[in-house]
């Protein structure tokens, strides 16, 4: 079992609307973004080990008590991710842009005999996923109708809420099978945008618990929605079903389909960190990531506007013929894995070398109150995820005389999926830079590439076999951060 994300078609379809959850949907809330803070992604990501700002909230929250002023920081992040697809041979590329605001929050020392104490609490985007795909293509193997309605097939008792049926592209056998002439040979268009992100509202701090040893945690209420709109249209542009052997109409013309789906989704989790510093030289990070448990509530159907829609003929003249088969909801959780991270951060003088890694287990992943049907995607998840470690490495260069920093980095990212190349790891080439404005005010700027490949099928078989072939992509994305940091 592969990606399907622009299956939802097939799945919607019918009188009574019922939505499948599939292991995707459960990855793209465990799968966080690249990061927050123009200063992190400058570097990398690689922060575990610095953790000296305001996102340490999210990085490592033990790195907090290096503050001894205080401070407010405000972010911006401007994204673009672009998508070539390739089906049967034909290109088509689709692009995307969105900006949110990335962070806005507040540090404050608080007064202590020895050691540190900080608290910190605000809001950051914790990933956005705005992405968008366009395809076409001459498929000669399969039409989408066959998943409605397989050749052969025994029709169901209740025929009110087939597609096939109920736009009259397939038909019933004097035995009560299914039969359609439309098997293939068609020209096969789609699109798909998906919009929304999740919100991290935060609250931690940290203290000292012994000479340069330092305990945080942070505690996250996440918030957000997930917006998928889908667009399928398959094409007789050759003429070739004029004579379509069904009773009623004879001629093909054309299919569209149109469905969404709209997620409400609310969690919470727990984020501890640990960090030693050798104060100027060298500092060791550490952090585990309780699971985050959401809960979706979710609507889906078809646009009240735009129904599945056939266009057939008879005798030379053409009918539009329209099925609605309404909305529906949905309401489910997901756990995710546990999520461990170490980093570390040395000092050369005027030069900052940071690494670190997360280990996360996505076989872990899991659906949770929900129908039967849906729990039995927490066995396939075991069968096709894998866990994986995302490895991060930066580097800063601090030139005083002018009050400027220059940072680079790279991250990997690797793909859940079991099997996958190489080539479907995410990697991403990151730079950045410091401008000190007076003695307390630092903007951050920061731009992260990213690059990777990824595939979608079209639509399943009655059965939810896959149907080949897929949907190949290659994706880029540019990333910009920008973050003001006012220290009091």
């Amino acid at each position: 079992m592969k990606r399907l994300m622009i299956a939802a078609a097939a799945l919607l379809m019918t009188a009574a609307p019922t939505f499948a959850q599939i292991p995707e949907d459960a990855l793209r809330l465990g799968t966080p973004g690249i990061g927050v803070g123009a200063r992190a992604i400058g570097m990398g990501g690689a922060y575990i080990g610095v953790a000296s700002d305001f996102s340490a909230l999210y990085w490592n929250p033990a790195g907090l008590a290096q503050a001894v002023h205080g401070e407010f920081s405000v972010g911006l992040n401007y994204n673009n991710i672009g998508n070539t697809s390739t089906y049967f041979g034909t290109g088509e590329q689709y692009s995307v842009n969105s900006t949110n605001l990335n962070t806005l929050g507040l540090v404050y020392p608080i007064p202590v005999r020895q050691g540190s104490a900080v608290i910190a609490f605000g809001f950051d985007r914790q990933s956005s996923f705005a992405s968008g795909l366009s395809f076409n293509g001459f498929n000669p193997n399969s039409s989408i109708i066959q998943t409605y309605a397989r050749n052969g097939d025994f029709e169901p008792v209740d025929l009110s809420g087939n597609l096939a049926y109920q736009l009259y592209l397939a038909d019933t056998t004097a035995s009560g099978r299914w039969n359609s002439p439309l098997t293939g040979r068609l020209t096969q268009l789609g699109k798909v945008l998906e919009s929304g992100g999740l919100n991290n509202w935060s609250v931690g701090g940290a203290i000292d618990i012994g000479k340069n040893l330092s305990l945080g945690i942070t505690l996250t209420y996440l918030s957000g929605t997930y917006r998928y709109d889908h667009t399928y249209r398959e094409e007789d542009r050759n003429g070739l079903y004029r004579n379509m052997p069904l009773a009623t109409y004879q001629t093909f013309y054309s299919l569209a389909l149109n469905d969404y789906i709209a997620d409400d989704i609310a969690g919470w989790n727990a984020k501890f960190g640990l960090m030693y510093r050798v104060p100027d030289h060298f500092r060791l990070g550490l952090t585990v990531k309780t699971p985050t448990a959401f809960n979706i509530e979710e609507t889906f159907g078809t646009p009240a506007s735009s129904p599945a829609t056939a266009v057939l003929g008879t005798g030379g003249a053409t009918a539009p013929i329209t099925f609605d088969p309404g909305e529906g909801s949905n309401k489910y959780n997901i756990n995710t894995p546990w999520v461990f991270g170490a980093g570390a951060s040395l000092i050369l003088r005027d030069l900052a070398l940071s690494v670190d890694a997360e280990y996360t287990d996505w076989t872990q992943l899991e659906f949770a109150k929900t129908s039967t049907d849906v729990l039995a995607n927490n066995e396939t998840i075991k069968q096709i995820f894998v866990g994986t470690t995302t490895l991060r490495g930066g580097a800063e260069y601090d030139i005083h005389q002018i009050g400027l920093r220059l940072r680079g980095g790279y991250m990997y990212i690797p793909s859940p999926f079991r099997g996958d190349p190489t080539s479907f790891d995410q990697k991403y080439i990151t730079g950045g830079l410091g401008i000190l404005l007076g003695e307390s005010t630092m903007v951050d700027l920061a731009y992260a590439h990213g690059m990777w490949n990824t595939f979608v099928y079209s639509y399943t078989d009655p059965n939810g076999v896959i149907v080949p072939p897929s949907v190949n992509e290659k994706l880029s994305t540019n990333n910009f951060f920008l973050t003001l940091t006012h220290r009091f």
